[in-house]
């Protein structure tokens, strides 16, 4: 395999296997020391949003999660933040939200977001903002919303902003000291256990990252080592949450990113029906073909999903199927995301990794078809009992 390739989930073994091993243990042992960390933070958050009467999720995990994202996005692009000015973040917002509403010219817009990100968001400073108030996290946050690339993690700590409002500036303060200290050390105890698994990343962006300059996709191939530690954490606390209510679904249906696909020379043969497009296994070869026929064997449907860009639109149709769950399959960066959305869409889901990423858009000049566990994938699905089908 590509030693420049971001991430390799098996790292030096024959399967991914003992890395899921080791994410559930290392997520068991996170929760703990993160509860010790943020414990009088949450139940503060928790009393002011019951006398606010604001909403507030019932998993306790949820603002644990926040809480160490926090640290984490602070930590790595705050200072950039800190020097971007409020008219540059308005009209890069403007444009993402015209790409979303005229997919037509998403690649004329994109083209334009790519030049003037680089040239507006990224001013290569790396320290982090001394300003930590509501006020600072409210300039990050615009400016993470600016790139486009994280908006449902805006989404939730965008929460933390009016509580930290409601408090002292030394409140403030230390709570955000607090998530850094916590970003800090989930850093170093994470490098030590999945370091292999993104030994990669830094010859991958040694090597390439000036090629990503003026490109709609830079803040994404620029994303740091912690953001990949982060993601595998979240999205196994997402499925821990959400297992129960996926079980309970009566239909099952897999999401496959195109990037896996092995097209045989006559095209693919995948067949479009309400839901989407359908893997009719045309090719022996092709991965999404292989999992196909192992989903099949548990009365699931598989389907095929374009691009990211293309997920939202995607999850709409099964907004409204309260019977279905939905097993998404992205690489490491985009499962949290994803994850998130789908829970904010109330669809029953569980999440998968790419075991590498390979997608000749973002992350291999010559495409490099991608593949996931299949024992983790048969986990997820061989006790769920399917009674009819979507198709």
């Amino acid at each position: 395999m590509n030693s420049a390739l971001p991430y390799y989930l098996p790292g030096d073994n024959k399967t991914s296997n003992q890395f899921y091993i080791q994410l559930s243990e290392f997520t068991d042992a996170t929760i703990l020391e993160l509860n010790s960390l943020f414990g009088k933070y949450i139940s503060d958050f928790k009393f002011y949003s019951e006398r606010k009467n604001t909403s507030i999720e019932d998993n306790p995990h949820s603002s644990l999660l926040e809480l160490l994202m926090l640290g984490i996005f602070w930590n790595n692009y705050s200072g950039n933040a800190s020097q971007t000015n409020k008219i540059s973040i308005s009209l890069l917002r403007n444009l993402y939200k015209l790409r979303k509403q005229y997919p037509g010219i998403k690649d004329k817009v994109d083209g334009i977001r790519g030049y003037l990100s680089g040239f507006l968001l990224e001013h290569n400073k790396y320290e982090p903002s001394a300003e930590r108030t509501a006020s600072g996290l409210s300039k990050l946050l615009s400016w993470m919303s600016a790139t486009g690339e994280f908006n449902e993690e805006v989404t939730r700590l965008n929460k933390w902003i009016p509580f930290l409002e409601s408090r002292n500036k030394v409140y403030g303060d230390l709570i955000i000291q607090t998530s850094l200290f916590a970003a800090r050390q989930f850093h170093k105890k994470a490098i030590a256990i999945f370091g292999k698994t993104t030994s990669g990343l830094k010859e991958f962006q040694e090597k390439r990252i000036k090629s990503y300059k003026g490109k709609e996709d830079y803040f994404l191939a620029s994303r740091k080592e912690n953001e990949y530690y982060l993601n595998m954490f979240g999205a196994e606390l997402l499925n821990r949450e959400l297992e129960q209510d996926f079980r309970k679904t009566i239909t099952k249906a897999l999401l496959l990113p195109t990037c896996m696909r092995t097209e045989p020379s006559s095209g693919c043969k995948a067949a479009e029906n309400k839901f989407g497009l359908v893997c009719l296994q045309c090719n022996s070869d092709c991965n999404i073909g292989k999992k196909a026929g192992l989903m099949k064997k548990e009365g699931i449907h598989t389907y095929l999903i374009p691009h990211s860009s293309q997920f939202s639109k995607f999850l709409v149709k099964w907004q409204n199927q309260p019977d279905t769950g939905l097993i998404g399959v992205a690489c490491i960066l985009n499962l949290l995301t994803g994850g998130y959305e789908m829970k904010r869409l109330g669809i029953a889901s569980q999440c998968v990794f790419l075991d590498y990423c390979g997608c000749k858009k973002h992350w291999n000049e010559d495409g490099l078809p991608t593949d996931l566990n299949d024992e983790k994938l048969l986990e997820i699905t061989s006790s769920a009992v399917s009674i009819t089908n979507v198709a």
